[in-house]
């Protein structure tokens, strides 16, 4: 048997915490909530980090201007993991970050429940409709991002642009939207971050001859013959 100290300054205390004042959620409730915590926590902070590997193979030069930036930000020492304000910094990292979410969005698809009847123009939704928003669709829909959408050019969200040139401020949700946006957004880009550092400054990576192309919805969007790649020490 395990025993976990639950402290209440986790998720999990916090939900616990919280069932014991208001309406209460069953055992079975609280452990499908932990594994959703946990799929999404981790699946999709994976699979940004597998797509950003094969778009860095595929274009070396940003691998040099990400260990560059590294460098002028980080320095040359160890990571301190106990030091993480400087992460924040990497602009050049975080527009890559958003340009492998674009392409490539581990979470292709959002939803949500009409809670009444919706009427958009001329068409009337249904109350309890459950509505699926395409994200990997319209992340590649040139009529919202221009005849170079299949390029992977992370300069679109330069300048600190929130929807890197989107033509609808819609059009670009790699987090969701609304009141139901992820809750773990700032812990994965702190986590897709710091791997990467970690990854850049020791190694470079070229992709594998044996690589097939072949990306497959499966709740989450992987590649379904995996990432073989060639990784060599920097």
């Amino acid at each position: 048997m395990v025993c976990v100290l639950v402290t209440g300054k986790d998720l999990l205390g916090i939900m616990l915490h919280d069932n014991s004042k208001n309406k209460k959620l069953s055992v079975e409730e609280l452990v499908d909530e932990c594994k959703t915590l946990f799929f999404s926590g981790h699946e999709t902070t994976a699979l940004a980090l597998t797509w950003t590997l094969f778009l860095l193979a595929l274009h070396p030069e940003w691998q040099n201007h990400l260990r560059e930036e590294i460098k002028q930000v980080i320095g040359e020492g160890e990571l301190l993991l106990n030091d993480l304000t400087n992460i924040r910094k990497l602009k050049k990292m975080g527009w890559v970050m958003n340009e492998v979410l674009r392409l490539y969005s581990a979470a292709p698809n959002v939803q949500r429940q009409a809670r009444e009847d919706i009427q958009v123009g001329e068409l009337i939704i249904p109350s309890g409709t459950n509505i699926w928003v395409d994200l990997v669709g319209m992340n590649h829909d040139s009529d919202l991002w221009g005849n170079d959408v299949n390029e992977f050019k992370p300069e679109r969200f330069k300048d600190d642009t929130l929807h890197g040139g989107c033509k609808h401020k819609m059009g670009y949700l790699p987090f969701g939207f609304g009141g139901r946006m992820c809750i773990g957004r700032n812990l994965t880009i702190m986590e897709y971050k710091i791997v990467l550092i970690l990854l850049l400054t020791r190694f470079t990576f070229t992709l594998s001859p044996s690589y097939i192309h072949s990306p497959a919805i499966m709740l989450s969007l992987r590649p379904t013959n995996g990432l073989p790649l060639i990784v060599q020490h920097v």
